[in-house]
């Protein structure tokens, strides 16, 4: 089982993320946070295999918080959430494992989000 800690602004998505993720089997949410201030310490102490990253999260400051998250979990695969398609490049720029625009409908969300997870996978067991 995959463990997901959700850092989401909106209250709306953070509770259609909630939904989506807690009838798949293969998935559980550990965790939450709703700024960028309580994210890192949050995310350290549980070890999340993924996290998925509101990019309009409030105080994130992607320059300072991408490297504190990947040195506090190295594990984890750090995926940006965004309705801005233009954030898409600026999150690969930052090094993150993927980008999912929040305007998919949950299958294509959760599809993608299994592919992102997939090949992050596949780079790891394929040096």
């Amino acid at each position: 089982m995959k463990t997901i800690f959700l850092a989401e602004s909106e209250i709306h998505v953070l509770e259609a993320l909630r939904l989506l993720f807690g009838c798949q089997p293969d998935y559980e949410l550990v965790g939450q946070a709703r700024s960028a201030a309580s994210l890192l310490a949050r995310a350290a102490k549980l070890a999340p295999d993924a996290i998925l990253l509101d990019w309009n999260l409030p105080d994130l400051r992607p320059q300072r918080a991408i490297p504190a998250l990947r040195r506090a979990c190295p594990a984890a695969k750090i995926v940006a959430l965004s309705v801005k398609p233009e954030h898409a490049k600026i999150a690969d720029e930052f090094g993150l494992d993927g980008f999912i625009s929040k305007q998919l409908a949950p299958d294509a969300f959760l599809e993608l989000f299994e592919s992102i997870m997939r090949h992050s996978e596949n780079v790891k067991e394929n040096p």
